[in-house]
């Protein structure tokens, strides 16, 4: 089975991806199309030449203005489109990611750090994703609903994979401390 996430960025799609990437049943690419990382998947490849040696694949995106997703969506079997509803705790994760190029470890919401920042291209992916994916007819799910509402159970039930049981899941912790270091 081919599975795709489909994200916004800061949307807990890394973690979710993670946890197929644990499961020896899943080979899994992060963003072969908008960020390619891999020998085997260069920029430009049609996804339906792809490889793979397990029982199934997953494929994580983030989505991005003015690219075509359209030959990894018709490929899919299972499609999730992952977005976020607490835009201004997205918006300062994304901000500060951007501007520290910390994409995976613990840190301070800095308000100085992204104080008059240009957060046009962060609209432009949230509209974009709301246009294009969101209420299409396509499963989708919210971070908050994930993370804090069982969604994985969702997840898990969509997908109706055998060898996909609602455990272990999220794997790790959020990032995001308060000003004295706890967890938020």
């Amino acid at each position: 089975m081919i599975i795709t996430i489909l994200a916004e960025p800061r949307s807990g799609s890394t973690n979710l991806a993670n946890w197929f990437y644990f499961n020896k049943d899943f080979t899994v690419l992060y963003e072969p199309i908008t960020n390619p990382t891999s020998e085997w998947y260069k920029n430009g490849m049609s996804p339906k030449l792809w490889e793979y040696n397990t029982p199934h694949f997953l494929v994580k995106e983030t989505y991005v203005p003015n690219i075509n997703f359209s030959e990894l969506i018709e490929m899919s079997d299972k499609l999730i489109i992952l977005y976020r509803e607490n835009i201004k705790e997205q918006s300062e994760s994304w901000l500060n990611a951007t501007k520290t190029n910390n994409w995976g470890k613990k840190w301070v919401f800095k308000e100085e750090l992204i104080k008059n920042e240009d957060t046009k291209y962060f609209n432009e992916i949230k509209e974009g994703m709301r246009d294009n994916y969101l209420n299409k007819g396509y499963f989708d799910i919210s971070y908050e609903d994930l993370y804090y509402n069982n969604g994985f159970e969702k997840i898990v039930n969509y997908i109706n994979i055998g060898e996909v049981k609602n455990n272990g899941f999220p794997v790790g912790k959020k990032y995001r401390l308060d000003k004295t270091n706890k967890l938020i």
